[in-house]
């Protein structure tokens, strides 16, 4: 294995989980969305004036939050990272790790919310939940060694996400990848 060309393919993947969620959690947050929508449309100042433009808004990024097949990645990492030999991206685990997040979504929110006191799953920073989705997918779809996983988790938290995120996923991680053994 390629070090380099996974840790590569792991900020690939991450970045795309991390858009991922944060146009999840703005479909969520409609009042984010009309404000958004308000920027542009100044001088109006009823919520209802914004529905037509809101529900483009809301379809195109639903558009984005759909792109699962390998063609919708090569071309996110062509738009965004053609700077990177393609020597130097796995694709291998891209394909494995990538393609199938989707079907651990909704357990990674059970998991963490069943290890978190103070809030929700859903209430975290987008990053932090792209942080757990990569790393839980990527331990139930490649078994990574817990070890090498929460460490890789915890230098993604550290470079990307605020002071407190390391502790916070090393903290809930280390305890939902103990639950399986």
């Amino acid at each position: 294995m390629n070090i380099k060309a996974r840790i590569n393919a792991r900020k690939i993947v991450l970045s795309y989980l991390y858009q991922h969620c944060f146009f999840v959690n703005l479909l969520l947050q409609d009042k984010v969305l009309t404000e958004s929508l308000f920027i542009d449309y100044i001088f109006k100042t009823d919520e209802w004036m914004y529905d037509e433009e809101k529900n483009k808004l809301k379809a195109e990024i639903e558009k984005h939050v759909k792109l699962y097949t390998l063609e919708d990645f090569k071309e996110f990492i062509d738009c965004f990272f053609d700077e990177r030999k393609t020597e130097d991206i796995d694709f291998d685990y891209i394909s494995k790790v990538w393609i199938q997040f989707t079907k651990y979504i909704d357990e990674i929110k059970k998991k963490v919310d069943e290890h978190i006191q103070t809030f929700d799953y859903v209430q975290m920073d987008p990053l932090d939940q792209a942080i757990f989705l990569l790393g839980y997918t990527e331990w139930k779809e490649l078994d990574t060694p817990k070890e090498v996983l929460l460490n890789e988790m915890i230098e993604l938290a550290k470079r990307y996400s605020d002071e407190w995120a390391p502790k916070l996923l090393n903290g809930i991680m280390h305890k939902i990848v103990n639950e399986k053994n």
